[in-house]
């Protein structure tokens, strides 16, 4: 349903010329963000079930396939180091996202495309 969505929004605005991508495809517990909106506790199942999780690879190259991108930039991966003390991320070269965005420009710079997982800041000209 999603990628038939995704096809329509192409057909109307064509091939783009920068894809970013979030990445953070662990996530946090839905009540990480929305815990206040809601109007009963969840419990923690459900709660870890519905998490708030970017793109791993495969979703990833299903925009990219369907966007036609000449760059795709991997961010919000919460990688900074200030961000660990709100956050409490600290990436390892086995975690998932790393894993999941590293296979993802992989693939990218295999197809000629420019790719790269953002850190920091990025100045990007046109």
């Amino acid at each position: 349903m999603l990628l038939n969505q995704l096809f329509r929004v192409h057909n109307i605005i064509g091939d783009v010329d920068v894809l970013f991508l979030g990445m953070e495809c662990d996530g946090a517990p839905l009540t990480w963000a929305y815990g206040p909106l809601l109007y009963e506790k969840l419990d923690r199942d459900m709660d870890h079930s519905r998490r708030l999780a970017g793109s791993d690879c495969n979703q990833g190259m299903n925009l990219v396939e369907i966007f036609n991108p000449k760059n795709v930039f991997v961010y919000a991966m919460g990688m900074e180091p200030w961000l660990e003390f709100i956050s409490s991320i600290k990436y390892t070269d086995e975690s998932k996202p790393i894993i999941e965005s590293n296979n993802l420009l992989a693939k990218c710079i295999d197809k000629g495309i420019v790719a790269e997982r953002l850190f920091g800041e990025k100045t990007i000209e046109y």
